[in-house]
This record gives structure tokens, C-alpha cells and sequence, in this order.
């Protein structure tokens, strides 16, 4: 993605005003940067941003630490040499190394496991990185931006994260807030999506679209335009293409899936799941409200994982039936 066709960043709202400033402020600089907010609330967006504001002419290299297994993240992100360990059929450049001269961008960094963190740090602090398999270390120059979800400081103090690695990723923190807390900020939003698509909102829109929750943020908001683009033949999306575009998100039709579903067994099967205990009904809820990101909920009620997929499962709820209608796990 070149600067020039990077979307803009949008909102009127004061905490938006106050994120985007920051951002001018700091992007030239070499400061590490870490950004914090739910799901959806357009942390990848600000990473570029930074980037191309910055002076920066390396690559921007894009990292997503969860979606890395503990296993492979230091060849991903220091690299290896051919042989190194069994399956290194040829040697590969680590992400650190991709960005010199650029900037590395760890998302979801909270993921990353306690012996990557370590070696991160280490080569944060001496602008150095060792391969897998290599024995001379390579002098790296990169800038490093990270992100986070809102509960990062509780995983600092629960240990969950090495509180120096944050220190140095946390040379500025940039908090962007839900879409709730700026519903100022929504219909901009709207109509800057609708005109990505040559549309525009019609009459009633926008007042249903103020009156929505939007718990999956700005990402909720675009896929949501985006269907209702698809509801209607002319460039115009009435209150109805709207309305009918949120209730085809997927976390509203699980549910309708579910409740039809429950009306159609038996009374005694039904009574039985009614009697689901408390802490049950607590992780939905949760899960529900968070895009079922299980580490978070976990962190959020300070149990274990599997705590809570035995939770689920007592609540009658199958991630993996989940995973397999693209609900993110």
C-alpha cells in the first residue's frame, strides 16, 4: 500500500483529535510507539500512517503476533539459516531484518511467547539480531510500533508480559476508543464508506446508524456499509439496506441461529440447558461483546483459557462450530 492511496484517518470526535495529534507529533520521530484499543478500532491504520509520516525509507513490515505459532516466531521474526533445525530447507530473512532502515509493526504483541519476548528485547536494546543457525549477529535499524488490546496494562501486572518489553515499546502510548465512546465520529465514518462505493445514505440512515452499538468498531462499521451496498441496484442506502445489512453481521445471525434452534428441541432438553450456571452465562456475554477473543475474556475474568472453553462448553457452545462460520476464535 503506497501513501498516497492509504485511507485517511477519520473522526471529529476530542479523543480521536487527541490520537491524530499525537500521531503528528511523534511519527517523525524515532520514539517507539504503542497503540491501544479493542478489536476494530483501526490500530493498523495509525501504524502506516506513522510510517509514511515518518522519515523512515525502509519497508513497512507487518507482523501479526497471534496469528504466529510460540514454535516458529523466532524464525519469523529473526530468521534462520538452511539446516538450522529439521525442516530449514533453505535460509530465511527474519522480519526484523526486512525492516532495516524501515519499521516493524507487532501486532496483537501481547501474544508473543515469554522466550521471544526475551530475545526481543535484546535486539530492541542493541539494534541486533542472531538467526537461528548463525553464529555473527547482524546490526539491524528499525522502528518499532506495536499494538495492543485496552487490557494491556493488566497483563503487564498479572506477568502475562515482561514489564521492560513494554517500557520499550511504550515509548508513546496512543489510545483509540471504541466507536461507542465517539458517536460523533459514526455517520463521518458512514458516508466516507458509502462514497468508497460511489453511494450514498439515505433517508433515515443515518439516525439508525447512530442509534447501533457497533461493539466491532470502525471494521463493524465498513463490513456492515459494505453489505448494504450489496442490498441495494441504485447509489442510494435507505434506513431498510442498513438495518438489514447489521442483522446479517455475523455475531447477530449465531444468535438468531441459535434461539431458532433452541425453540425446535425438546422442552426437557431446553429446561436443561436453562440451568447453565452463572459463570457460563458470564463468559458469553463476554465472549459475545469481545469478538470472542478468548485471551482477552480470560485475562478480563482472571482465569485460565481452558477455563473458559470449559465454560463454554458447559453453556452448550462449540468454538469449533464457531471457527467454521468465520467467527474469529
Amino acid at each position: 500500500m503506497s501513501p498516497t492511496s492509504l485511507p485517511p484517518i477519520i473522526g471529529g470526535s476530542s479523543a480521536m483529535q487527541r490520537a491524530v495529534a499525537l500521531l503528528e507529533r511523534f511519527a517523525p520521530t524515532s520514539l517507539p510507539i504503542l497503540l491501544v484499543g479493542a478489536t476494530g478500532t483501526g490500530k493498523e491504520l495509525f501504524a502506516r500512517h506513522i510510517h509514511y509520516r515518518s522519515a523512515r525509507r525502509g519497508e513497512f513490515v507487518d507482523v501479526n503476533c497471534g496469528a504466529i505459532p510460540h514454535e516458529m516466531a523466532e524464525s519469523l521474526l529473526f530468521g534462520h539459516r538452511k539446516g538450522a533445525f529439521t525442516g530449514a530447507v533453505e535460509s530465511v530473512t527474519g522480519q526484523l531484518e526486512l525492516a532495516d532502515r524501515g519499521t516493524l509493526f507487532l501486532d496483537e504483541v501481547l501474544h508473543l511467547a515469554p522466550a521471544t519476548q526475551v530475545k526481543l528485547l535484546r535486539a530492541i536494546e542493541t539494534g541486533e539480531v542472531l538467526p537461528l543457525g548463525e553464529r555473527r549477529k547482524r546490526q539491524v535499524d528499525f522502528r518499532i510500533l506495536a499494538a495492543a488490546q485496552d487490557d494491556a496494562l493488566q497483563r503487564v501486572e498479572s506477568g502475562g508480559f515482561r514489564r521492560d518489553l513494554y517500557q520499550r515499546l511504550a515509548g508513546i502510548v496512543i489510545t483509540l476508543p471504541p466507536l461507542a465512546e465517539r458517536p460523533e465520529d459514526i455517520v463521518p465514518l458512514a458516508r466516507f464508506f458509502a462514497g468508497m462505493r460511489h453511494q450514498l445514505l439515505g433517508e433515515g440512515a443515518e439516525q439508525l446508524l447512530r442509534e447501533h452499538a457497533w461493539p466491532g468498531n470502525v471494521r463493524e462499521l465498513r463490513l456492515a456499509i459494505e453489505r448494504a451496498g450489496c442490498l441495494v441496484e441504485d447509489g442510494m442506502l435507505p434506513a431498510r439496506a442498513i438495518q438489514d445489512a447489521i442483522a446479517l453481521g455475523v455475531l447477530r445471525s449465531l444468535r438468531s441461529e441459535r434461539r431458532l434452534a433452541d425453540r425446535r428441541r425438546p422442552a426437557a432438553e431446553r429446561r436443561q440447558e436453562s440451568r447453565c450456571s452463572a459463570d457460563a452465562r458470564e463468559v458469553l456475554t463476554l465472549c459475545d461483546a469481545h469478538g470472542w477473543d478468548t485471551d482477552r475474556v480470560a485475562t478480563i475474568l482472571g482465569i485460565a483459557r481452558s477455563t473458559v472453553y470449559s465454560r463454554l462448553r458447559r453453556a452448550g457452545v462449540s468454538l469449533r462450530a464457531l471457527r467454521l462460520s468465520g467467527l474469529p476464535s
